[in-house]
Parts: C-alpha cells; sequence; structure tokens
C-alpha cells in the first residue's frame, strides 16, 4: 500500500491563511485567486505578511512514477531581515532522461532563497544532480538556476521569474539539453468588502528547449530537436464567506497556448517543424472551505477546462492539420486537523474515496497525495 506521511509545518502571521502543499491541492484552485502563504512563489514581496513559518512537505510525485517527494523550508526573521528558505522544492524544468523516471538526474532538488522588504521581494533558485551507472556506462547531469521579483504598483502585484537549465545524458550517445523560461503575472484585488473580493489576475509565460544529440550514425533519426512555447492566461476570481465557518473560492480563466516544435537531420539535411494551438475557453475553478468545528477544516475542489485545439496530422506534414474541442475534468477533497500550534492538511487520494481502507475492502489504495503536518509559532 502506498502511504505518504508527511509533514508540515507552516506558520502564518493571518490566522485564516494556513497554508501547505495539501491546503492548495485540496481547494484545486489556482493560489493566485487568493491569498496563501504559498503565492511569494509568484509574488515574493509577500514574504512579509508570513513570517514565523516552518514546515515539512511531503506526497506522491506522479511525474516520477512510484515516489514520495519531501520538502521543507522556514520563513523567519535573520538579522533583522525578511528571509526565507526553502530545500527540496520543485524546479520549473525537467529533463528526461530515464524511462521509468525512478533513477535519473532530475531537477526536483532545487534549493530556494528568499529577501523581502515590505515593498519588494527577491527569490534565488538553485538545482542540480548528477547519476552515475557504472553497469550500463550511463552518465548524467543537471544544473539549473532561476530568480523571481516582486512588488507592488498602484495596488497591483506585479511578479517576474527567469529560469535556466542544462543537462546531459551520455551513453552510447549524448544528449545535451538546454532551456530558458521567462514568466509574467499580474493581479488586483478590487471590490473588497467584509465578505468577499475580487481579483482579476494575467499570467504570461515563454519558455525555449533544444536537445542535440550527438555521436549518432547515419542511421539514427534525429539530431536536434527545438520547442518553443508562448502562453497567455487572464482570468478572474472571487472569494466569499458564505457564513463565519463557509468560504468559496472560485475562478474563470480564458487562455492562449502555441507551442512549435522543430526536428533536424543532419545526415538527410533535413529540417521538419510543425506548430501547435491551444485556445482554453474557459477553465472553471471552484474551491469550498468549511470550519465545522475549530479543530476540523473541511475542504473540496473541482475544475473543468474546455479546449479547442489545432494540431498538424503528421509531424511531417505540417500543412494538414486537425481541429477539435477537448475537455478535462479533475476534483479534489481534504481535511485539515487543529491541535493548538499544529495543524495537519491532508489531501485525500481518490483511491482510497472509492475503494475505501484495506481494513474494510481488502483493496490497497493510497492513503493521501499530500499530506502535511504545520507548527505556528511566534506572536
Amino acid at each position: 500500500m502506498k502511504k505518504i506521511i508527511t509533514l508540515v509545518v507552516l506558520i502564518a502571521i493571518c490566522s485564516i491563511s494556513f497554508a501547505t502543499e495539501a491546503r492548495m491541492e485540496a481547494l484545486g484552485v489556482n493560489p493566485i485567486y487568493y491569498n496563501d502563504d504559498a503565492i511569494i512563489g509568484l509574488f515574493p514581496h509577500y514574504l512579509p505578511q508570513y513570517m514565523n513559518m516552518a514546515y515539512i512537505d511531503g506526497y506522491y510525485y506522479s511525474y516520477y512514477k512510484c515516489m514520495d517527494k519531501f520538502s521543507g523550508g522556514l520563513n523567519m526573521r535573520l538579522a533583522g531581515k525578511n528571509v526565507g528558505i526553502y530545500i527540496n522544492k520543485d524546479f520549473p524544468i525537467r529533463f528526461d532522461y530515464s524511462i521509468d523516471k525512478t533513477e535519473s538526474a532530475r531537477l526536483d532538488k532545487a534549493l530556494n532563497l528568499y529577501y523581502a522588504t515590505d515593498d519588494f521581494g527577491f527569490g534565488l533558485d538553485l538545482a542540480m544532480d548528477k547519476y552515475k551507472n557504472d553497469a550500463t556506462k550511463q552518465e548524467q547531469s543537471t544544473f539549473g538556476i532561476g530568480g523571481k521579483i516582486g512588488t507592488t504598483l498602484d495596488g497591483i502585484d506585479l511578479g517576474g521569474q527567469v529560469y535556466f537549465a542544462s543537462g546531459k545524458d551520455k551513453n552510447s550517445t549524448e544528449i545535451k539539453n538546454s532551456a530558458f523560461m521567462v514568466g509574467l503575472a499580474a493581479r488586483k484585488k478590487m471590490f473588497e468588502t467584509k465578505k468577499s473580493f475580487v481579483y482579476p489576475a494575467i499570467e504570461f509565460e515563454f519558455y525555449t528547449e533544444k536537445e542535440t544529440i550527438e555521436g549518432t550514425t547515419k542511421t539514427d533519426n534525429q539530431t536536434e530537436n527545438t520547442d518553443t512555447s508562448f502562453e497567455i492566461f487572464p482570468g478572474i476570481g472571487f472569494n466569499h464567506w458564505l457564513t463565519k465557518e463557509v468560504m468559496v473560492i472560485g475562478a474563470a480563466t480564458v487562455g492562449f497556448n502555441s507551442c512549435k516544435e522543430e526536428t533536424k537531420y543532419t545526415y538527410k539535411d533535413t529540417t521538419y517543424s510543425h506548430d501547435k494551438t491551444t485556445f482554453t475557453l474557459p477553465k472553471l475553478e471552484l474551491g469550498l472551505e468549511a470550519y465545522p468545528a475549530k479543530w476540523l477544516t473541511l475542504r473540496a475542489g473541482i475544475n473543468k477546462s474546455y479546449l479547442y485545439k489545432i494540431e498538424p496530422i503528421d509531424d511531417y506534414k505540417s500543412d494538414d492539420k486537425v481541429y477539435y474541442y477537448d475537455s478535462y475534468f479533475s476534483y479534489s477533497f481534504g481535511v485539515g486537523l487543529h491541535f493548538g500550534r499544529f495543524i495537519i492538511d491532508w489531501e485525500i487520494c481518490d483511491d482510497l474515496l472509492w475503494n475505501a481502507p484495506y481494513i474494510i475492502s481488502g483493496m490497497t489504495s493510497e492513503f493521501a497525495s499530500t499530506l502535511s503536518l504545520k507548527y505556528v509559532f511566534g506572536n
């Protein structure tokens, strides 16, 4: 039975805005549309609002199949300055260097450092990893570095991110990767009352990655691949307290994504390219958080995306395209338990919901997608 036993210790100055990976996943709404300490990853200038915060967090990491992921961090005052230190966090760029993804050089072990004043924030991300297999003579290495800034201008939260990563996978051939990403975000709180407020927001991202394959023979295929994408997502979110014990968070987002993929065949002296376009029309998100007792919080979230896609029928015939509609639906559930300064957040895995625990159904189920323990200290 796959279990994730995780501790997340988060410390919040605001008694309502408790945040862990489990809380975000259980609500199922993009955190740009509500107040949460996780927003410091997008707007680092919010760090001073969430001082005295320490945590350890773990969750089932589906990207690398059956692997548990753990991370942790601390927000504190150091020499009179607002700083944040996080370890073993995800890096936004990844390279696939292993078929089963369980043993490879990965960029999911990043160190994040934050510094913020009352109106400006800065973050630095650093990740690196190495892997070597003497039996297969395979050697891999990855490196990533990035920075982020955030500030508020005329009531508008502004954030920017820049990342660079490189990697190498050497065996019978040598694969070299390099990638660059730029992200921008903005939001503004509007129509604020005692019970609700609205967050219009927009996110932009540009990404390019180049893969070069060296040491190939004339019977091999492509020797260079380049992917470039651009996307923009404007939207609006709302937060509303239905009662003193129940809060609802909703968001509607539209989007545009354009991706160009280019493949070069050196020995054929040929280059193929094709474009893919996706319109999000729209993405709807709804989260609910209820406090039926001082020690108990219940969460649920759903989201639905409606997509219109334009893609090539064949990668080598970019003039022939297919046009179609698609959609995605997901849901989530979670529980929060409060014990003094300790808070446990648990995103319930849907296997456990439908199969019930093993002692009842005799079926193995994953215990949780994310489980967190948070400790609040300081005044």
